[in-house]
């Protein structure tokens, strides 16, 4: 970021002042949901799928600075966010996997079935113990399967995908259709072109990276409301998350239009603008489901 000695324009002053708000919001905004998930060893409540769309919207973004050469605290503040992002997604797997895992081994390792410290127990005991069968089923009759992990990771890694090959097709789709640069080279025998409207294509491609950031964001919500639908419940997930969240949304698009209205203005902002308020949408539906399935 470079500061110029002529007069600012007046809308400068309150944009930096609501960019702080902005940026305040958003570096706080996973620790309410980190810390419940950590109080209560579970993470049932947060859709794994929103925090994968998060981490790739965060690839895109870092990209997308760094090839349109943005100031290193820009840089800088996306991968800190990658890195948060990253931590609750690892925090949700371990406890949804691994930690519920040790807990159920545990549990079935009491003294009622007589198992000791590594040992296996026997097979029918432990479907039993996993599977609740009751006494009075049939002799023989096969227990019915455990309801495992492994299929709810394949569809969180599926929308992830679908969110990451959405975002190459829209970075594809912006870049084709954004006016491309001339074609000189600037060699010694190239005559010089008159001046265009055209973009470079270093910049094309970082409002492309954009584009598909923004995308990813707006559809990254859409899971977590689906799932708490479908347990008609939102415990386990901190309201916090989604406040901040609308925090930090809002204040970081009231930030870029304090400063000016004019559509030539604004125009490279579109993509970022989009990203932070239709998800707004999808979060007061969010925030509305709390008070829905509060009891």
């Amino acid at each position: 970021m470079t500061f110029a000695a002529e007069e600012q324009p007046p809308g400068n002053a309150a944009s930096t002042i609501i960019g702080y708000i902005s940026l305040l919001s958003w570096m706080v905004v996973m620790f309410p949901q980190i810390y419940l998930n950590f109080r209560r060893k579970s993470g049932e409540g947060i859709s794994l799928a929103m925090t994968g769309a998060w981490i790739i919207g965060d690839l895109f973004n870092i990209a997308g600075a760094l090839m349109q050469g943005l100031v290193m605290s820009t840089i800088v503040v996306a991968s800190y966010f990658l890195l948060v992002d990253a931590t609750l997604f690892s925090q949700t797997i371990y406890y949804r996997a691994m930690y519920s895992a040790h807990t159920r081994v545990k549990d079935i390792g009491g003294d009622d079935i007589g198992v000791g410290d590594g040992d296996i127990p026997p097979a029918s005991d432990a479907s039993t113990a996993l599977i609740g069968h009751s006494g009075d089923s049939e002799a023989g009759a096969l227990p019915s399967p455990v309801p495992s992990q492994s299929s709810h990771l394949t569809n969180v890694l599926s929308f992830v995908l679908s969110m990451a090959s959405l975002g190459c097709l829209a970075a594809v789709v912006v870049s084709l259709t954004m006016p491309q640069p001339s074609g000189d080279d600037g060699g010694p025998h190239t005559t010089p072109s008159p001046p265009s409207d055209s973009l470079p294509l270093t910049q094309i491609i970082a409002q492309a990276m954009g584009t598909a950031s923004a995308i990813i964001y707006i559809m990254s919500y859409v899971p977590q409301a689906i799932q708490n639908y479908q347990r008609k419940s939102c415990e386990g997930l901190s309201m916090w998350l989604f406040l901040l969240s609308m925090l930090g949304n809002t204040t970081y698009a009231l930030a870029i239009l304090v400063v000016s209205l004019n559509p030539h203005y604004l125009a490279p902002y579109v993509p970022w603008l989009l990203g932070a308020l239709v998800p707004c949408v999808i979060q007061i539906a969010i925030l509305y489901q709390f008070q829905v399935y509060r009891h």
